[in-house]
């Protein structure tokens, strides 16, 4: 999603994916595949960097959720620490966990 002005000054929230085209014809006019058009304050390269941002945003979130990270856990010190240290979830020993993404774990009736 990108921010765009319209020539009254309202902002407007559009999906980048639905651009179909940035036109320059005096004012600059984006069209989306429905076939809405408007007339927007910004320029088609500040338009066309916004776009590159937004998909490559979207890139790098994706390539955040389908790696494992390892996240250091609380030490015992920190406050969250000691309130969660008797729970479930616990590891006062300091060790780091694993984060796996849903999609790398097993279904339920899946085997190997």
């Amino acid at each position: 999603m990108i921010p765009i002005t319209r020539l009254d000054g309202s902002t407007l929230v559009v999906n980048a994916d639905l651009i179909e085209t940035i036109e320059r014809s005096g004012d600059t006019v984006v069209t989306l595949v429905s076939g809405n058009r408007f007339v927007v304050r910004e320029s088609v390269s500040e338009l066309t960097d916004a776009v590159i941002r937004f998909r490559a945003g979207v890139l790098l979130a994706a390539e955040a959720v389908s790696q494992p990270q390892v996240v250091p856990s609380l030490t015992a010190e920190h406050p969250a620490a000691r309130a969660s240290a008797s729970g479930p979830q616990g590891n006062g020993g300091g060790e780091q966990a694993k984060i796996i993404p849903l999609s790398a774990t097993r279904r339920s009736g899946e085997t190997d």
